[in-house]
């Protein structure tokens, strides 16, 4: 499940620009209110809307060998986020990952991920080129359970890696995936920001329609 574009709100686009273009080294180009962000095969869009207060969870997969290189490339420019014990890289042991999380100059919850299954190893030195596409976004609920079983039914998609769960859920697959956690639960690791119900508008590769979620402010489009 590919995640092609992505659509969010913020309410600083030349904040927005200079921490994509200057610290990730993304291609990126205003568009009236909107700035476009090109992050491998993902388009990331965000809109500006001056009184939005928020933030959000999404993530980009990045080459499964190049997990320590990327730490590295990304740690000298960015603070990375600690969990209580101090620990600044995440290992998922049922995902076979590994993780950094940081904020943007928004305040979003950032994430490098490195799939250890997925085949896409390379020989070259980590940089911005290797941030491959955005392979997670967070979309709460007040009722987890249902809105996966939901979505899965929609999409034609299942659980990732786990049972339906009441406090978190990830649904899709190793491309894309929606993290779909219960309303104010705390977005990892120890971020102090709560997940909050915001717009999101995503375009992804699937053989179901689009559809407006009703009851949330989420919209998702089929290519």
């Amino acid at each position: 499940m590919l995640i092609t574009r992505l659509t969010l709100l913020t309410s600083n686009l030349f904040a927005q620009k200079e921490f994509y273009t200057s610290l990730l080294a993304l291609p990126a180009q205003l568009d009236g209110d909107s700035l476009h962000i090109q992050a491998g095969k993902t388009q990331l869009i965000f809109k500006e809307q001056n009184d939005f207060d928020g933030a959000y969870h999404f993530c980009f997969n990045i080459p499964e060998n190049k997990f320590n290189e990327c730490k590295q490339w990304t740690s000298t420019k960015i603070p990375l986020l600690k969990d209580e014990k101090g620990n600044d890289e995440f290992t998922g042991d049922a995902w076979n990952s590994s993780s950094i999380y940081f904020k943007d100059s928004a305040g979003n919850i950032l994430e490098f991920i490195a799939r250890h299954d997925q085949k896409n190893a390379t020989n070259e030195s980590f940089n911005s080129k290797h941030i491959l596409q955005v392979s997670e976004i967070g979309l709460p609920s007040q009722d987890v359970i249902s809105f996966a079983k939901d979505l899965c039914s929609t999409f034609g998609v299942d659980v990732y890696r786990q049972e339906f769960n009441e406090n978190f859920t990830p649904i899709g697959d190793e491309e894309g995936l929606l993290i779909l956690p219960v309303e104010n639960r705390i977005w990892y690791p120890n971020s102090g920001v709560p997940a909050r119900l915001l717009s999101v508008s995503l375009k992804i590769e699937t053989s179901r329609g689009g559809f407006v979620i009703n009851g949330f402010p989420y919209e998702v489009n089929k290519i």
